[in-house]
């Protein structure tokens, strides 16, 4: 399960929840309306998390991902220095040139849902859209037959665009070959893509392509609908989110 994927509760439900659960709201049934205005905030909510002293993702730990080792600790120092070093530069340094007013509030406002918006909307259409399989360990977990890895970073995944997408978001918009490939350089994507598409139709694995960015845009509002009201789960195609409830 993808940690980001809880970051934004209670406020989003990115996993579908079983329609009894206890996590969704009554708000959540119009999220698919107000969710780019919490995702506008997202910026705030990273640059100001208390997590940046520790270094400890909390999703990734709820997931089990294990933070602890050399590597972070001998960078807490400068990690700390360049996140304090952003701070001023971006939300300092307005209010020394323009004084304690709205101007200088209204940069900082600008700049950071510009970034939230620019980032956050790239991770969310990659991540959830229509088809999505949201719990593919599902079949370990009842049968104990072994979850094929690449199958699942394809499946939990999907690609928009090509080259100029490519070049415009660094790479981003090839979700699917990024899981696959994560080493490897974003460059490569659009001309390894035809083969990774060719390989998944081969072995049945599903594998999600939007010639547009709009067209996946389209997709995640329709997701996000979906995921609010828990339609998903009537819907056989679709492989909602059975893990905790």
């Amino acid at each position: 399960m993808d940690p980001d994927s809880f970051s934004a509760e209670p406020m989003l439900l990115f996993n579908d929840y079983h329609p009894n659960s206890v996590k969704r709201m009554f708000y959540h049934k119009f999220q698919g309306a107000y969710f780019m205005l919490v995702l506008s905030f997202y910026w705030a909510s990273s640059v100001f998390n208390p997590q940046i002293i520790d270094l400890k993702q909390r999703g990734a730990e709820f997931v089990g991902i294990k933070m602890e080792n050399d590597y972070i600790e001998d960078r807490k120092p400068l990690s700390h220095f360049i996140r304090l070093l952003y701070i001023f530069m971006n939300c300092v340094t307005p209010f020394l040139h323009h004084g304690l007013c709205l101007s200088a509030l209204g940069h900082i406002w600008l700049m950071g849902t510009v970034e939230s918006l620019f980032l956050s909307t790239l991770f969310a259409c990659s991540h959830n859209f229509e088809l999505v399989d949201r719990d593919p360990t599902k079949s370990f977990r009842e049968t104990g037959e072994p979850v094929c890895w690449y199958k699942s970073q394809v499946e939990t995944s999907s690609t928009y665009g090509s080259f100029i997408a490519g070049y415009l978001t660094g790479g981003l918009n090839h979700q699917v070959e990024h899981h696959l490939f994560p080493r490897m350089c974003s460059a490569w994507y659009p001309y390894i893509r035809p083969t990774v598409q060719r390989v998944c139709k081969k072995h049945g694995v599903r594998y999600v392509y939007y010639p547009w960015i709009i067209t996946n845009l389209i997709s995640l509002v329709k997701y996000m609908h979906a995921a609010g009201n828990g339609t998903r789960w009537t819907d056989i195609l679709e492989n909602p989110y059975t893990g905790d409830q």
